[in-house]
């Protein structure tokens, strides 16, 4: 265990007090261990087309997902044989944005809408029934996010949403550095009314190899915002501090199940979960497995669906 923050002269001078601190120091270290999340089931995920879903999200308590490689949303459905099945709820029109690729890398909802976000053109899209719409309709975050630190290398764009009220998202720069973009929007969710921008990039975690700290998913749920840090096999409450700077609070281990050899893949170098979701006792984790074969079956490259119980 590392002991961040503890200073040794300082204790060595308040002795015997200084026996006081460590243990309460210790005590505390020990409470922000992960919690193992050991009750849980899998589902492999079957689908039309192969997917690699990046984004989840719940409406009307079913399960929503969205894919980097499709410009569609799906419901996801668990069946009771251990799988779940992706169906195709909505093609986007993506003539609509004059686009040709989202690249979409999550998804929330705002009332009775969904908005996901693209990570290929730093920006929201709302779906009014049909109708897509950019949001905001112009520009975007990445300006002020960039010159704050974030979007620094490529391929390591939005990665994240969720939607915190108030005309209120909050987005997760993916890594290098990750980072967290709070931005509030007019009534018409069509102008950026206020942006502010952090840098997350240290983490209380030891990370695995050469890993860096990432966001991988963002989930609001009860007023508890949820993030999932891929690389480091964890979820993990944001909570704000005094400078209204999200920290690292919480934190619930799910590296068991990944590595276990029936649900995990051959290549194993970095972390592959990307989706988030969180109803009153679960958690749920999609897997983006990029189509890698099951270190089990090398013929089934489907990707997972985890529920894991959080209470």
């Amino acid at each position: 265990m590392i002991l961040k923050g503890f200073d040794l002269n300082q204790f060595e001078s308040s002795w015997p007090n200084g026996w006081l601190a460590l243990l309460l120091f210790l005590g505390t270290a020990v409470a922000a261990e992960p919690v193992k999340l050991d009750k849980y089931e899998v589902f492999r995920i079957n689908s039309p087309q192969p997917i690699e879903p990046s984004g989840l999200t719940f409406k009307d308590q079913q399960l929503y997902t969205v894919c980097d490689d499709s410009n569609a949303l799906f419901k996801l459905n668990l069946l009771d044989d251990q799988t779940a099945e992706a169906v195709v709820d909505q093609v986007l029109d993506v003539t609509q944005l004059s686009a040709l690729n989202l690249d979409l890398e999550g998804v929330t909802v705002v009332d009775n809408e969904f908005f996901a976000i693209s990570e290929v053109h730093h920006k929201l899209i709302r779906l009014q029934g049909q109708q897509l719409s950019w949001v905001p309709e112009l520009q975007g975050v990445y300006a002020e996010a960039y010159a704050a630190g974030l979007f620094q290398v490529y391929n390591a764009g939005l990665e994240a949403v969720t939607y915190l009220g108030d005309n209120t998202f909050l987005l997760a720069a993916e890594r290098e550095p990750r980072g967290l973009i709070e931005v509030t929007f007019d009534d018409d969710f069509k102008t950026i009314v206020k942006q502010s921008n952090q840098v997350f990039a240290e983490s209380e975690h030891v990370l695995p190899g050469n890993r860096n700290p990432d966001l991988t998913g963002l989930y609001y749920h009860q007023g508890v915002i949820y993030a999932l840090h891929r690389n480091a096999y964890l979820v993990h409450e944001l909570v704000k501090d005094a400078n209204g700077e999200y920290q690292e609070g919480r934190s619930w281990s799910y590296q068991h199940i990944v590595k276990h050899p029936d649900y995990a893949y051959q290549d194993m170098q970095f972390g592959h979960a990307e989706g988030l979701a969180v109803d009153d006792d679960y958690f749920y984790l999609v897997v983006d497995n990029n189509m890698n074969p099951s270190l089990k079956n090398p013929n089934d490259s489907r990707p997972i669906l985890i529920q894991a119980k959080r209470k």
